[in-house]
């Protein structure tokens, strides 16, 4: 019950942060023609939704690039709920029993939270992605129990702000999350900005080789490396509407930006460096008055640069959501709601 409590905490938090700095997004935007995009009359929403994130870093060492290792967090299936009711919106998921790479006594967790607030023209969201501990699987030998290290952690904050340049036509919001209805087949380019902080640690600062086993892997990120970094995309997205309520949504986006490295220069020259991504995502399903239901696939790489290897990172995500919509109470929550 703690946890629920504190996770709920956390997420109510954020979403009020989000709710402030996406006040911008609404402000002095173009009016939207409602021959392709109509909001629904009930315009607050329960979700039931479950699913699979997974989030792989595969290190391609400097000194011999075609030897590479690959970590993996501890992915795992995960279900939950949001609520959205006015301006206040309120989640929570929890890990599947039994979906794991790691049996849970590992203590190996991998945490991720994303909220976003989408006007007509703009957008921003703001990520997190906490993971303790990581596994590795020897080449050839997946029958085998992965190795697991559950020393190293790995932690990354980002923000995404969005800029589309067909507003009056398309919404990204009926696109992804099914809040409003796309009536007509549209599209629109869209561009962002994407700044980065990111970090490996270690639990314990007198765990390098302490085993044997952990001098390959540790040697990697044994200066405890931190970078922060930019990144500018374009891309295009588009909501391809068919009969009954039906639509496919895909969206990609390309990148390219610079990396700054915060660690200690004895490892590494404190220079800017060239990284690059890409981010595709693919939402398909049904869009009602009073039920919404959608499967959802996404998946994005980016490049980057520690001192003994170029780090490849890919995170994926497939999840079913389930949604009814409800009109607003004839009296406020507590004369705020």
């Amino acid at each position: 019950m703690k946890r629920f409590l504190l996770n709920l905490q956390l997420h109510f938090s954020l979403f009020l942060l989000i709710q402030i700095i996406g006040a911008g997004c609404l402000y002095a935007q173009n009016t939207r023609d409602t021959a392709w995009v109509k909001p629904f009359k009930k315009d607050n929403n329960i979700q039931l939704y479950g699913g699979y994130s997974g989030s792989s870093f595969i290190f391609q060492t400097k000194k011999t690039p075609r030897e590479y290792f690959r970590l993996l967090a501890n992915n795992a299936g995960y279900t939950g709920f949001n609520l959205n009711y006015k301006y206040l919106s309120l989640f929570y998921d929890f890990t599947l029993p039994y979906t794991s790479l790691a049996d849970r006594t590992t203590g190996l967790r991998n945490r991720n939270l994303q909220v976003s607030q989408f006007g007509y023209r703009l957008g921003v969201e703001l990520g997190f992605q906490r993971v303790d501990g990581m596994l590795f699987e020897v080449r050839g030998r997946r029958r085998d129990p992965p190795v697991t290290f559950e020393n190293i952690r790995y932690r990354r904050y980002e923000a995404n702000f969005y800029l589309f340049t067909n507003p009056k036509h398309f919404s990204y919001s009926a696109a992804n999350f099914y809040s409003s209805l796309q009536r007509q087949t549209a599209g629109s380019w869209l561009f962002m900005v994407s700044p980065k902080y990111q970090q490996f640690s270690f639990a314990k600062a007198n765990l390098i080789g302490d085993e044997a086993k952990d001098s390959m892997v540790y040697e990697l990120v044994k200066p405890q490396p931190a970078w922060v970094s930019a990144i500018g995309y374009v891309g295009y997205s588009c909501n391809i509407v068919m009969e009954g309520g039906w639509s496919v949504s895909p969206t990609l986006l390309v990148g390219a930006g610079g990396q700054y490295p915060l660690y200690d220069n004895r490892f590494n020259p404190k220079e800017i460096s060239l990284v690059y991504s890409a981010i595709g995502r693919i939402n398909c399903g049904y869009n009602g008055d009073h039920f919404f239901s959608y499967l959802s696939a996404s998946h994005d790489y980016a490049r980057d640069h520690l001192p003994a290897a170029h780090l490849h990172l890919q995170n994926s995500d497939f999840s079913l959501t389930v949604g009814y919509r409800f009109p607003s109470l004839k009296h406020k929550i507590m004369g705020l709601l």
